[in-house]
């Protein structure tokens, strides 16, 4: 049985096909995790990229807060191991995005734990 990727409602065009491939940082990613990974349009503009990498680390921090176990995968260093950081453009804007919610994130959880990872604690 396969898994369709459910379609965007704002994408119509014949980019739509493209915009559904698979980056190459994909093949590592978990099966319910693949499924809201799509690789930036030809065509996108650096905003565009931006925002579909900041969507896609919505979904990686959904999955760690679903799977607590995940993080013993090292997903995000095997991720990171395809990324291209010193990529311009529409890829480098991707991981911009995805790497800026991912801060947010931590910066967030930071104020609750120790400088050993320990709740009601501060890194301070």
């Amino acid at each position: 049985m396969s898994v369709k990727r459910p379609f965007r409602r704002h994408e119509h065009s014949a980019d739509q096909a493209e915009s559904l491939q698979e980056p190459a940082f994909a093949v590592c990613l978990p099966p319910r995790l693949r499924l809201y990974c799509a690789a930036v349009p030809a065509g996108a503009g650096e905003q565009e990229a931006y925002r579909m990498g900041r969507e896609f680390a919505g979904h990686y921090i959904e999955h760690v807060a679903h799977h607590p176990s995940a993080a013993e995968d090292s997903l995000l260093a095997r991720m990171a191991e395809y990324a291209d950081f010193t990529a311009e453009g529409p890829e480098g804007e991707y991981w911009a995005g995805f790497f800026s919610l991912l801060e947010e994130a931590v910066l967030s959880a930071a104020e609750f734990l120790d400088a050993d990872g320990k709740m009601g604690g501060s890194i301070h």
